[in-house]
């Protein structure tokens, strides 16, 4: 087996529909997920698009930069399909943003990278991060980087209808070594090592929970490889969410019965430490399912291990699953397993690289003991050599660690000596592995044939699991200070203090002349990404060093510990510079409190667009930011804020945008209003670009062949239990006796149809009677239309392509904040989706339910049923311009040979009996006009057709064979504005407007609209809109199809009168207690008053 493909080909053969990969966000929900076949065809699309539209080589290396999440995996396996070479990168963020771009520059020089594959959250968020930061826009434009295509992967939803062809590159991957910037190395990752190492490491089919960041070996090797190569499943979420809930991690493990997870052991010191982990959550807790919990990537602590594992052992976690490991990149992964003891020696003895066991004590202690890493796995050979005269030494002597076997990558990228000096090394005397060693820096020992290791031949700091070089923080302290700091005094290293932490002893050229510890702290944080534990001011004559005058960091570290240095000052990191902070800053600013009030961090990775906001807390998150710019005397660039590039920006990033105000200078305010001009107009051309790329059917149809007389039996809804899906649901059973199978969001068909009927009995109460008859011919179908083959199983698909006869596709998400990527997956993917289905199997009828919308703010004095909008700039928000782009791909569908019909709704109501379940724009539009008494005088057609109707004759004309493969416009025959609205309302309720010009009208809006009002997360798309609504403000609809249509069936309707319109939305304000207004007495109800009030009088 050459490839990792064969088996994981054969996996997604054998097991198609099993769950392969789950992402989960801070509160443990789903985010992402892709069965085997789901990951196949995701991969497979990505490879697909990167063929044809770019043209790449085998061997092309490609850099990885995203946030947590699937896609960066997708990316990977794509990049590997073709025998491109894909190389995983830490991706910049906010913090530590200029350490993270001269790394992620220095790795794509490095390999020569011909492009970077990215997210287009992560896209925004650098473009931000380097308009927002001088120095990094300055790196940025004159880097490596800056000359690469940014590729964002998510636009690839399809396979290419050219297909790809299937490449091989003996190197898999590059591995660049973690931590600081000091020449990271690329690791040569072949096929055969994963293959070899994935084997020795996981000997059973293993159900994973992972944290662990996906650019590192230990998370994306043994998570998403392994796993995908042993047929299992891996849950994964972001090493974000651990650090701010590390009860998700336990939690997960409970809850989905992992078998297999792993982690630095400053994770489980982190579990450990009090109130961490409630009594809640461990009440709830079950860690018996785990057969491999495993600590590796740093110095296990032993008192840590026992501690752990007494502390769960009572929540079912069993002492063999709890192990330590030995492992590093240059080996793939693995090299041993399974340590579960320690030793204890002599400290004196140890100093001097000499063992002496003592008797193991009861309770470890840091200093005194160390971990078992295990035996060697498999047939991987560990022996332990001199690292000066390169011979070999027996077990229980002290040396250095050297690794042979197939394990053993190819060495490091495009450097052939240092290639040479640590992967080919020879022990002298031995001729059966010569020249065949790797040589791993790391200090062990070897007793009763398990590995143990005591420390590391360079001086590199590892904390949690990643690698710094101490001379980088060192040269950053000098770059600093250098009026303060002796150049050439400062040391950098590790002490462990319940986990690994940097302490930094700073030499000074005048003890009583000190500087501030609060830029040098900031500086290393920014530059590499970590924070300090300790800054230590001493004389510089304190500092040790050899008599070449080399920095004896090691030496400074055992005085540092045993209290021997005359300290003048010293700081801790995380607190007394954070008070220096605080007492600098003076009160929490107010861009602060609004991040703590929507329970941010500040560290998100992922954008407001993924986290699971709804409308109203988007908006008002979008009017708390612009309220408080127009505090700081930005209120031009408060009006030029747009909710739809926010939504691309990651949640740190915006926070740190918005930080940037607290105090900024009037230049600095236009020079940011500038950058997110600039970034606004690049935004609106990449959206439109991709919207043209969406207009035609991802696949290559074979026209169905239609019979002369074609009648649906068998009938598939989309979008059952919206607003409109009712009706349309409704009117079916009604008109037809058709089976109707439902496309619902659902756990198991009872809770699908326990959704479907609560959807019914909005629409009007059900009785028994018809309950029954429901159950009987509606069917409940378990999808989703934002996936790949809408989340149904092959047998699924296969049924419903063969069963099918006709489509009503009326599933859409419907928002006016959200932006086109938004909703891109469910409105224009799934349309896409959905087809396919209508051209697989038995020939099907396609019944879309488009919208009026797809004219976004069309000027044209009379929109007929024949236009389509060709003009995108009027189309300005989300839902608009994902349904524009979904007629477009049904157009382009029935242009290849598929028949169907489309159908535009204008504004849907209420039935005229007040029944369904509607909140769309329109109904919070009159809710907040009857409830602040206020109208408008516009001549705007304001086209109202109540549900009921609207769906009925939808059905009615689907039922014509007369009437396939046309358009409809869904709209009243007779033309009302918003005048005349008000007047039937005053009418029928006796509510009095008072009646605003449209330019004057929404400017009052403004002033009375509260958070607490259903108008209020529309209330920026309204002030965004005005102009535009007033230029259409004559536009009018021609509906001459669907009125002969309608006329034309025997159950067609005519519109119900204006007024009967207007009372139903007001019974449905009235139910639903949105309004507080009575219906005045009609006239026929006025003279049976007066008859009894007579009648009483009489009597």
């Amino acid at each position: 087996m050459n490839s990792i493909f064969e088996r994981l080909d054969a996996w997604a053969e054998k097991q198609p529909d099993k769950l392969l990969f789950s992402f989960l966000d801070i509160s443990g929900n789903q985010t992402e997920k892709y069965s085997y076949s789901e990951f196949i065809y995701r991969t497979n699309a990505i490879a697909s698009s990167l063929h044809n539209e770019h043209g790449f080589s085998s061997g092309d290396r490609i850099l990885l930069a995203y946030p947590p999440g699937l896609e960066m995996i997708c990316a990977f396996f794509a990049c590997a399909r073709l025998g491109l070479i894909p190389v995983p990168a830490y991706p910049p963020t906010s913090h530590g943003f200029e350490s993270s771009l001269n790394k992620m520059t220095y790795i794509a020089k490095d390999c020569q990278a011909k492009a970077i594959l990215t997210s287009r959250d992560y896209y925004w968020s650098v473009k931000l991060n380097m308009s927002r930061t001088n120095i990094a826009e300055s790196l940025f434009s004159s880097s490596y980087i800056s000359k690469l295509n940014w590729i964002n992967t998510e636009d690839f939803r399809d396979v290419n209808k050219n297909g790809f062809p299937k490449g091989h590159s003996d190197i898999l991957f590059l591995q660049y070594t973690s931590g600081s910037t000091s020449e990271p190395k690329g690791v040569m990752v072949s096929h055969q090592n994963i293959l070899h190492n994935c084997d020795l490491a996981t000997d059973f089919v293993p159900v994973g929970v992972s944290w662990l960041p996906q650019y590192h070996d230990m998370g994306l090797i043994g998570y998403y490889i392994y796993i995908a190569l042993k047929g299992g499943t891996t849950y994964g979420f972001s090493p974000l969410d651990f650090i701010q809930r590390p009860a998700l991690w336990l939690e997960s493990i409970t809850k989905y019965k992992a078998t297999a997870s792993s982690a630095p052991n400053f994770a489980f010191e982190y579990c450990l430490q009090p109130g961490k982990i409630s009594e809640k959550t461990l009440e709830n807790l079950d860690l018996s399912s785990l057969e491999y919990l495993m600590t590796a990537a740093e110095p296990v602590i032993p008192s840590t291990y026992t501690r752990f594992l007494k502390f769960f052992e009572p929540h079912g976690l069993k002492p063999e699953s709890l192990f330590a490991a030995f492992g590093l990149a240059e080996n793939t992964l693995a090299v041993t397993n399974y340590g579960r003891t320690y030793v204890s020696v002599d400290p004196l003895a140890f100093k001097q690289n000499k063992l002496k066991l003592l008797p193991q004590l009861s309770e470890p202690s840091c200093g005194t003991n160390i971990m078992n890493c295990g035996a060697p796995q498999g047939d991987i050979i560990v022996r332990i050599v001199d690292p000066h005269t390169r011979h070999a030494l027996k077990e229980g002597q002290i040396g250095e660690v050297w690794i042979a076997g197939k394990s053993k990558c190819l060495g490091y990228w495009d450097k052939p000596e240092l290639t040479k000096k640590l992967f080919q090394a020879s022990i002298v005397g031995e001729n059966q592995n010569a020249n065949n060693y790797l040589r791993t820096g790391d200090i062990g020992f070897m007793h009763q044939d398990e590995l143990y290791i005591c420390g590391r031949a360079k001086d590199m700091i590892i904390i949690r699991g990643l690698n710094y070089y101490p001379q980088d923080i060192e040269k950053i302290v000098e770059q600093t200070a250098p009026a303060y700091v002796r150049h050439g005094f400062t040391a950098a290293f590790d002490v462990f203090e319940g986990e690994e932490k940097l302490v930094v002893l700073v030499g000074v050229k005048n003890p009583k002349n000190l500087p501030d510890p609060v830029p040098i702290i900031d500086a290393i944080r920014k530059g590499l990404n970590v924070q300090t534990h300790i800054i230590a001011f001493i004389s510089a004559r304190e500092i040790p060093k050899t008599s070449s005058g080399k920095i004896m960091r090691h030496k400074a570290k055992e005085l540092w510990e045993a209290g021997q240095l005359n300290v003048l000052q010293q700081y801790s990191g995380a607190l007394e510079v954070d008070h220096l902070h605080e007492e600098s800053k003076g009160p929490i600013s107010p861009f602060e409190e609004l991040k703590l009030k929507y329970g941010f961090q500040g560290n998100e990775t992922y954008s407001l667009g993924k986290a699971g906001l709804e409308s109203i807390d988007l908006a008002v998150l979008l009017h708390d930011i612009k309220e408080l710019l127009k505090d700081k005397g930005a209120d031009e660039l408060s009006k030029q804020i747009d909710i739809r590039l926010i939504q691309e920006i990651s949640i740190s990033e915006l926070f740190e945008l918005v930080n940037q105000f607290d105090n900024a200078s009037a230049l600095a305010i236009l020079r940011l209003k500038n950058m997110i001009g600039r970034l606004q107009k690049e935004h609106t051309a990449l959206e439109q670009k991709m919207m043209l790329s969406d207009t035609q059917l991802t696949f290559d149809p074979v026209a169905p062949v239609y019979p002369k007389h074609h009648k649906a039996t068998d009938v598939l809804l989309t979008g059952g239990t919206g607003f409109f899906g009712p009706f349309i649901l409704k009117s079916i059973l009604e008109q037809t006796d058709q089976r109707v199978y439902v496309l619902i969001r659902a756990a198991n068909e009872e809770q699908g149809m326990e959704r479907l009927l609560a959807a019914m009995d909005s629409v009007e109460p059900l009785t028994p009677q018809l309950t029954v008859l429901f159950k009987q011919r509606v069917i409940p179908v378990c999808g989703d239309l934002g996936q790949h083959q809408l989340g149904l199983s092959r047998d699924k698909w296969d049924f419903l392509a063969n069963q099918v006869q006709e489509i009503y596709h009326n599933g859409a998400t419907v928002n006016y904040l959200f932006n086109y990527d938004k909703m891109r997956n469910v409105n224009v993917i799934g349309t896409n989706e959905i087809l396919k289905l209508a051209f697989d199997g038995t020939p099907k009828i396609f019944n879309h339910i488009s919208t009026t919308f797809i004219f976004g703010w069309a000027v044209k004095d009379v929109l007929y049923e024949t236009d389509s909008n060709d003009n995108i700039n009027l189309l300005d928000f989300g839902y608009s311009q994902t349904k524009w782009v979904s007629e477009q791909i049904v157009k382009d569908a029935m242009s290849r040979g598929l028949q169907g019909r489309i159908f535009r709704p204008a504004l849907i109501t209420p039935s005229i009996n007040g029944g369904g379940h509607n909140f769309d724009i329109s109904i919070r539009l009159i809710a907040f006009m009857v409830n602040n008494g206020i109208g408008v005088d516009a001549q705007n057609q304001i086209s109202f057709s109540p549900a009921d109707m609207a769906a009925s004759n939808i059905v009615a004309i689907s039922n014509l064979p007369e009437t396939i493969n046309r358009t409809f416009h869904v709209t009243r025959d007779e033309y009302a504005n918003m005048g005349d609205i008000t007047d039937i309302i005053t009418k029928l309720t006796g509510t009095k407007f008072e009646i605003f010009k449209l330019k004057e009208f929404v400017p009052v809006i403004i002033d009375r609209c509260t958070k607490g009002d259903l108008l209020f997360p529309l209330l920026d798309f309204l002030v965004r809109s005005v102009e535009n609504i007033s230029a259409m403000e004559f536009k009018l609809y021609d509906n001459s199809n669907y009125r002969n249509g309608r006329n034309a069936s025997p159950v067609g309707r005519l519109d119900p009168t204006l007024e009967e319109t207007v009372r139903g939305i007001l019974l449905f304000l009235q139910k639903n207690e949105i309004i507080n207004v009575d219906f005045l007495p009609t006239e026929q109800e006025e003279v049976v008053h007066v008859a009894r009030h007579r009648s009483v009088e009489a009597s």
